[in-house]
């Protein structure tokens, strides 16, 4: 027949045109792009903190190679951590409010497995005091007495010294800052919490200089071991956007052929 459509002449089992948008199409469309965008700003988010913690790095980095300067007046995280600094003074050897002559931090170094890392005060010959992280003990330096054993002898008198200023970050959700333990094995180095039992300024520096009598403790000089997964991030947020966009775009399709 004349009035027959050109669909109806192919037959019914020919493929469908796409319609022109409907408002189901356009809702998915707006849909993906704004899932699309969302994706993608998390992306270009990611390649941001990517710089900025490689520009981060390579600054620690470059503080870590300088020579040692002397113990800046008023120390600033910001701009002196990680500076490696030159420090003449002693040990004083003094026992702290918690009971004890120092601090232990429990932590692991390779190849000797668990023990502490110990922390004393230190006076320079300024007349300052400040805690100095003196390196890693094992567990086996501990007695049967528990922290009898330690502190680990420290020289007498008036000593050199090398090392870098921190501000350690070993806080967690399982660990506690606050009051130190009875037996005085310690889960974070909080500055707010150590330089208080004995007076000190909230400073600490993690020597590189050996300061044990005995075998222990060894020095653990710092080293810039930051974590940098932004790369990995971005690629994951880019490679979702794709896949977004492919999903979207096939139902777009779906719908404008309804």
């Amino acid at each position: 027949m004349s009035g027959a459509s050109p669909d109806a002449a192919e037959g019914g089992g020919a493929l469908r045109r796409p319609s022109a948008f409907s408002a189901r199409a356009l809702g998915a469309l707006a849909f993906g792009a704004a899932g699309v965008a969302i994706l993608l700003g998390l992306m270009t988010w990611q390649i941001q903190r990517l710089a900025w913690k490689q520009a981060l790095i390579a600054t620690l980095e470059e503080r870590l190679a300088a020579a040692p300067i002397a113990l800046p007046a008023a120390p600033d995280q910001a701009a002196h951590e990680f500076r490696r600094v030159a420090l003449t003074g002693r040990f004083t050897g003094a026992v702290g409010a918690h009971g004890f002559a120092d601090a232990a931090y429990l932590t692991t170094l390779r190849p000797h497995g668990a023990g502490y890392r110990i922390v004393q005060p230190f006076e320079t010959a300024e007349g300052r005091l400040i805690l100095v992280d003196r390196g890693y003990a094992p567990v086996a330096a501990k007695n049967a007495n528990g922290r009898a054993a330690l502190p680990l002898p420290a020289p007498q008198g008036d000593i050199a010294l090398t090392g870098a200023l921190r501000w350690p970050q070993d806080a967690d959700w399982f660990s506690d800052a606050g009051a130190g333990p009875a037996d005085n094995v310690w889960l974070t180095r909080s500055l707010n919490s150590l330089a208080p039992l004995w007076g000190a300024e909230p400073v600490l520096v993690v020597a590189e200089t050996a300061t044990a009598a005995g075998p222990w403790p060894v020095p653990d000089p710092v080293n810039v071991n930051l974590p940098n997964d932004h790369l990995g991030y971005a690629v994951t947020w880019g490679g979702l956007a794709a896949v977004w966009a492919a999903m979207s775009a096939a139902l777009v399709w779906r719908e404008m052929r309804r």
